[in-house]
């Protein structure tokens, strides 16, 4: 449609997307590039978007929580595992006790428990390894390593992923809070049955739940 065309109808109906129409958009738009990181920036150039970004970061918080829903992490610097290491040891050193999360992010070069958990599987265990690895129990090849087998065996299939989050309608399954109602709600696609005690991939054993409602059940399930 050219300026010519356009109409100024002043009862012209606002087109409300939905959050499923949304999401989906942004899932199209990251299928055409192999689910690789992109900005909001880029995705705005795309003709065949449904609704800008600036909508989309409106419904759900931010860019970064919208790509998380859909498997995609990025838009940040990437470590090795000997950076990550390194960083490890010299925070362990000046707090004098292995660090966790908070730790971590707080300390040294202030990185995210994220690249751990891709690597280790969580930060308590990177801690392990690297104590391990000192003790002489290991050796580097494996502490760069990492978890392999702990990697493997939670990562869900972002087709699956995706399938539950429709499922659920977005909305955590324990408290019922929604990303499009509140932007502070960060969701996940959790396993009801834990992998550790045999839990399966199964889409019927997947369930959408929040950030804090997860890590409580988390919690519960080490009991």
């Amino acid at each position: 449609m050219t300026k010519e065309d356009f109409k100024f109808d002043i009862n012209a109906k606002r087109i409300r997307l939905t959050d499923d129409e949304a999401l989906s958009s942004v899932k199209k738009y990251a299928e055409k590039v192999n689910f690789r990181y992109f900005p909001s920036t880029e995705y705005d150039t795309w003709k065949g978007k449904k609704g800008h970004s600036s909508t989309i970061i409106q419904r759900f918080g931010s860019w970064k929580k919208v790509l998380l829903l859909l498997g995609i992490e990025g838009g940040r610097e990437h470590y090795t595992p000997g950076q990550l290491v390194e960083n490890l040891e010299n925070i362990w050193r000046h707090l004098g006790f292995p660090p966790g999360k908070r730790q971590i992010s707080k300390y040294g070069q202030k990185i995210s428990e994220s690249p751990y958990k891709q690597i280790w599987g969580s930060v308590r265990s990177a801690c392990q390894f690297l104590a391990k690895y000192h003790e002489g129990k290991i050796t580097k090849e494996e502490l760069l390593a990492g978890n392999v087998s702990s990697n493997k065996r939670h990562s869900i299939p972002l087709k699956v992923r995706w399938e539950v989050l429709k499922r659920d309608n977005y909305t955590c399954k324990k408290c019922g809070r929604s990303p499009s109602l509140d932007h502070k709600v960060r969701l996940e696609v959790d396993h009801k049955h834990p992998v550790l005690k045999g839990g399966q991939d199964d889409i019927e054993n997947l369930q959408t739940l929040c950030w804090e409602c997860n890590q409580g059940k988390k919690n519960r399930d080490k009991v």
